[in-house]
């Protein structure tokens, strides 16, 4: 039970920082953010024994990871980054499928590769809210209240950097 809460208070760091994150102006500093995140969900995943949140996680760490690269370095994110972590995300929900909620993280990461494969943050805050809205979706069929609210959280912080940062565009 103690790791039960443990990875809770992490999820509730994890979101706070990505909230955070989604105010930003500049795409790698919404890229730093998420990696933070996404590695706090890895750990919380760890001691929840949640195989594919840790799959969907580290996938999108190592995407990040090559983005934020790119970003320093100014290239473009090559369109292969697309097709190879679309491929790992699909092989490995396929190998580590169980159930039917198996899909969703898939969905999910797919989702996610491209939103932030592209070099606009405007698709990237777009897709952002896509995936919350899922999320949200989802927990609704779970009952799971606590993240419903973490995800309205990353709505109203998406929302108001799209508003500040994206509107004019």
């Amino acid at each position: 039970m103690l790791t039960y809460w443990i990875s809770q208070i992490v999820v509730v760091i994890a979101y706070l920082i990505l909230g955070i994150g989604l105010r930003k102006k500049k795409r790698i500093h919404i890229l730093i953010f998420s990696s933070i995140y996404q590695g706090l969900l890895v750990i919380s995943y760890i001691l929840l024994f949640g195989t594919m949140g840790i799959i969907a996680s580290v996938i999108a760490l190592l995407r990040n990871f090559l983005f934020i690269y790119n970003e320093i370095k100014g290239k473009r994110n090559p369109s292969w980054f697309l097709v190879l972590f679309g491929i790992i995300a699909i092989v490995l929900t396929i190998v580590f499928y169980e159930s039917p909620v198996d899909i969703f993280p898939c969905i999910l990461t797919l989702v996610g590769i491209y939103a932030y494969w592209c070099t606009s943050t405007k698709i990237t805050r777009l897709g952002n809210l896509v995936i919350s809205g899922c999320y949200i979706i989802y927990a609704i069929s779970l009952s799971s209240w606590f993240t419903i609210a973490c995800e309205m959280y990353l709505v109203i912080n998406t929302l108001v950097g799209y508003f500040k940062y994206e509107r004019q565009h």
